[in-house]
């Protein structure tokens, strides 16, 4: 039987006794007054034993504010190791699950040996089954079927490290498979034990901010449960004072009666608050310190005891000085402002709703509004030239430029000699071969021509990945390096387009002057599909591919930026290749190594990076600890090479 039964049962039956005391007082044989106050008594006693039951059952229901402090970051690939592993099952999905990981393993065991050690196939498979393919006794047991096991005083060992077998057995594989590509762990050599929790990127989620109304209530006004369960101590001594005739604990029950009353005396008052915010600067350039100032109006006729405010800073912004967060009281028609300093950064950053937390002066009664003031930081980054020039394939316009060709014509670099002709440049006229044997000759020299170029950036979602929490994702290095090569290539005369896959079309064509660059700087930094959040969906990239197909005039060079994180960006350049238009690959490296699945999918983006070499397809690969000259440096030198 539940409280509320018991109390309707208490009562009927003390409604009974009374009738019956009114119908025929000789009946009942009590002394009533005594009867009646001791029920009273009990029946307080038992409502103070309730109000302590749903005390305990309930929980404080009091706002939980957001973070508006952490930014957006991006995942290194392979944050998840069954991740890494899939990228080498490809389309054989149908593995136990208990054998995928050494699956995976032994195709990226094979893939490694084909590439670097130059093995075929059966070979390659060869080595792994009899474990010749590597030193290392975990992996060789692991992958090998015709590996005798691991000594007993390995597994003694393996008993008292706190990672199980299996884990030890799997990270020692892919640091082997790392070695064969040539890729090792910074800092240490040999066994490195388990990755430590400190050395893992932190993860922080990614949603986007919504649009609302002014005045949009997100959560009206509810009880905390702050004071949950007061009236217990007034109940209780009452009751017991009643019970035991005790006047001092019967005053006790009654300075409960007074927290219990002051818990429901102040109602919160339905006041209008109004919110504006300042920002210092509107377009600044990346990396300012840029002021936000929020100002708060009690527009009521009202006190309002207790206001807790959270700014809505945009996600990809960090704060730098002060707090986006907030509390004061306001007396009616009083105002206070609080402020803080964002750095910008490229892109426009909308300012999400000031989330506003009111309380009546117990705390007994909470409500929550989103005060709507619209803002916008807009962050435009100049288009800077690079110190090392873009070596462009082999195919040009009709239009006069840098990129030699095979036909002779004016230039710089030596073609070949013919016979002299009319109306010749009398500059080209061999004049030391004149002197020798009489002959008039005309030099020749490669023909330069303008190339067009297409900056292609892979803004899909997959590509927003980072080496660390507050290292910048592939797509921003990417955004930065098409602004670069952009304003190189148009200043050699070259004429260059800006386009992007991602959800939305991003399209500039190839042109020319000052108007083309400056549309070029401003769809850079604002173009929503190279925003600096990542997109909440995967991308449709097949439609982007078939819209630039359409675009692109025969012979545009695309020059694709992309992390090659994936096998799609391979295919994708492998087929805008075979459609006629060179490509070169520059490649944002986003790898890290702290993890397992770090490594290995590192290993897998150096296989597409060396696939896409056989194919013919320059790729330039830009380490994250360098700047892009260095990587453009390399990359010419390996062309003269």
């Amino acid at each position: 039987m539940n409280a509320g039964r018991l109390l309707l049962v208490l009562g009927l039956a003390a409604l009974g006794l009374g009738l019956a005391s009114i119908v025929a007082p000789d009946a009942v044989g009590l002394d009533l007054g005594t009867a009646v106050v001791t029920l009273v008594g009990l029946l307080t006693v038992v409502e103070a034993l309730r109000s302590v039951q749903s005390r305990r059952r309930a929980d404080l229901d009091e706002a939980t504010t957001p973070d508006p402090e952490l930014t957006v970051t991006a995942d290194a690939p392979g944050e998840e190791l069954e991740s890494a592993v899939e990228a080498f099952l490809g389309d054989r999905r149908n593995y136990y699950r208990g054998t995928r990981a050494q699956e995976g393993l032994r195709a990226a065991a094979i893939g490694v040996l084909r590439e670097y050690e130059g093995l075929p196939e059966p070979e390659a498979e060869e080595r792994i089954e009899d474990g010749s393919w590597t030193d290392d006794p975990y992996a060789a047991a692991f992958l090998g079927e015709d590996v005798a096991g691991l000594s007993r005083r390995a597994r003694l060992r393996d008993l008292v490290r706190r990672e199980s077998s299996r884990d030890r057995r799997i990270r020692r594989t892919v640091d082997a498979i790392a070695a064969v590509a040539g890729i090792r762990r910074e800092g240490s050599e040999g066994d490195h034990g388990p990755p430590s929790d400190r050395d893992r990127p932190t993860r922080f989620s990614t949603g986007t901010n919504r649009e609302f109304e002014d005045w949009v209530i997100a959560r009206g006004a509810h009880p905390t449960g702050r004071w949950q369960g007061i009236g217990a101590l007034a109940f209780a001594g009452i009751g017991l004072g009643i019970l035991v005739e005790q006047p001092a604990v019967l005053l006790a029950g009654a300075v409960g009666v007074g927290y219990a009353a002051y818990a429901r005396s102040s109602a919160f008052p339905p006041g209008q608050v109004s919110a504006e915010r300042v920002v210092e600067a509107s377009r600044p350039a990346p990396g300012d310190e840029v002021e936000v100032r929020v100002t708060l109006t009690n527009e009521s006729g009202r006190f309002l005891s207790d206001l807790r405010v959270v700014d809505g800073v945009p996600e990809a912004l960090s704060v730098a000085e002060g707090s986006p967060r907030f509390g004061t009281a306001l007396r009616a028609g009083e105002s206070a402002t609080f402020s803080y300093g964002v750095i910008a950064r490229r892109g426009v950053h909308e300012f999400g709703p000031t989330l506003l937390v009111a309380r009546d002066l117990a705390g007994s009664t909470e409500e929550e509004r989103l005060l709507e003031a619209g803002t916008t930081l807009t962050c435009v980054p100049p288009l800077r030239e690079t110190a090392e020039p873009l070596a462009l394939r082999p195919q040009a316009t009709r239009y006069a430029g840098r990129v030699e060709t095979d036909r002779g014509g004016e230039g710089t670099q030596f073609h070949a000699t013919r016979e002299y002709r009319p109306g010749d440049p009398l500059r080209r006229i061999d004049w030391n071969r004149r002197a020798r044997t009489g002959e008039l000759t005309t030099v020749e020299f490669h023909e330069e021509r303008a190339a067009t170029v297409v900056v292609l950036i892979d803004a899909r979602k997959p590509a927003y990945r980072s080496p660390g929490p507050e290292k910048p994702h592939a797509v921003d290095r990417s955004v930065d390096a098409a602004g670069s090569l952009f304003a190189t290539l148009s200043a050699a005369g070259d004429r260059v387009g800006i386009a992007a896959l991602g959800d939305e079309p991003c399209w500039l064509a190839p042109g020319t002057g000052r108007d083309h660059r400056t549309a070029a700087r401003e769809l850079l930094a604002t173009h929503p599909v190279l925003s600096p959040v990542p997109p909440a969906t995967p991308s449709g990239w097949f439609r982007s591919q078939r819209r630039l197909r359409r675009r692109l005039s025969p012979g545009t060079q695309v020059v694709f930026c992309t992390p090659l994180v994936d096998d799609s960006a391979g295919r994708f350049a492998r087929r805008f290749e075979e459609h006629g238009h060179p490509v070169t690959v520059l490649s944002p490296d986003p790898t890290a190594d702290q993890t397992p699945g770090h490594r290995l999918a590192a290993v897998s983006r150096t296989l597409r990076t060396s696939a896409l070499r056989r194919a013919g397809i320059p790729v330039i690969d830009w380490r994250a600890d360098e700047p892009l000259d260095a990587a453009l440096a390399r990359h010419g030198e390996r062309g003269r090479g």
